[in-house]
């Protein structure tokens, strides 16, 4: 492997992957996050520099690569993309425990809220820089299915939760984990704006209320137009939250006992609902793309850091394009 980094030279011709990794960790806003990482005082042999761990892990989530074991692999077989986290031979190449310690200092009460910080951070320049963002919203959850021995008593997740969901034909199928509650944009962009990451056993509608508090936080003047969702958020109390707090037009989806108390779905409000793939996109992109399936951690906390760090690296690569079309083509 030390042939490899031998060859590698800075006159070279770079791989695309060099160029884009630096246009991400140019547009990362994570300065408060590495002070923090380094302001704590040890005693004993300096460690690795937290700026070299926190973009290897990066990486991990934009090749969708499975395991931390895998993020290695890749790291001593692509030494330009080690190099460009800061890697400059392959002795200073972290270990597997080295990341593990490291991912569960971002998931401790002491840094993780600084994690979710960047994630706001990059929507308010979402906000900022694209025309439109956020007019339209869909709320949407996807399932997480917990890195746990479901058979086991006591379970190995004590946090993770058993819940089901029915599919087409009255198909019920149960799972143990997670939900991440995703509020999108449905303007054009389709990017995640905030997420709230819960048990399973959490029902959608009961989520809602703290995604969209989630997204008020981040962004004072969260005024959208609609809200799009489906019919697991159906709901006279949401509608009402939705339309008095916000001063939005909820499009959800009713169910048949709700119709009446509703207004006819006209071709209208049917092509606004339309628009409510976009949250489906999202949550499409983050677990086939950026890991967001590959949980390899167990508690609340731990998933919640995993799944922001994947909302993250969505945010930030579409970001670093400076295109709208790119940002809506980004994988």
């Amino acid at each position: 492997m030390a042939y490899l980094y031998d060859r590698v030279s800075l006159a070279d011709t770079q791989p695309p992957i060099v160029a884009e990794l630096k246009a991400i960790f140019n547009v990362l806003p994570d300065e408060e996050l590495l002070e923090a990482l380094r302001s704590r005082n040890r005693l004993g042999r300096p460690g690795y520099d937290p700026k070299i761990l926190w973009r290897c892990y990066l990486v991990r989530y934009l090749l969708g690569l499975p395991s931390v074991s895998a993020l290695i692999r890749t790291l001593q077989d692509n030494p330009y993309i080690a190099h460009t986290c800061g890697v400059e031979s392959p002795d200073q190449l972290p270990s597997q425990p080295t990341f593990s310690r490291f991912f569960s200092k971002l998931a401790s009460w002491r840094y993780a809220h600084i994690v979710k910080n960047v994630s706001r951070e990059m929507t308010r320049i979402c906000y900022r820089t694209l025309p439109g963002f956020g007019t339209n919203v869909a709320i949407d959850s996807t399932h997480i299915d917990a890195w746990a021995n479901k058979a086991k008593k006591p379970r190995t997740d004590p946090d993770a939760t058993w819940s089901v969901k029915t599919s087409v034909g009255n198909l019920k199928k149960f799972w143990l984990g997670y939900k991440a509650h995703i509020l999108t944009d449905a303007s054009g962009y389709e990017l995640p704006i905030a997420m709230v990451v819960t048990t399973a056993n959490v029902h959608d509608s009961h989520a809602a209320t703290r995604v969209l508090r989630q997204a008020r936080v981040t962004n004072s003047k969260f005024h959208p137009t609609y809200v799009i969702a489906d019919a697991g958020y159906s709901s006279i109390k949401l509608r009402k939250h939705i339309y008095r707090q916000y001063r939005a037009q909820p499009i959800i989806k009713a169910y048949k006992n709700d119709k009446r108390h509703l207004p006819l779905e006209t071709p209208e409000w049917k092509l606004l609902y339309h628009r409510r793939v976009a949250v489906e996109r999202v949550n499409s992109r983050l677990k086939g793309h950026r890991g967001l399936n590959h949980v390899t951690v167990k508690g609340i906390r731990k998933v919640s850091v995993h799944c922001f760090l994947s909302m993250i690296v969505l945010q930030s690569q579409a970001l670093a394009t400076h295109s709208r079309m790119s940002v809506r083509k980004v994988a």
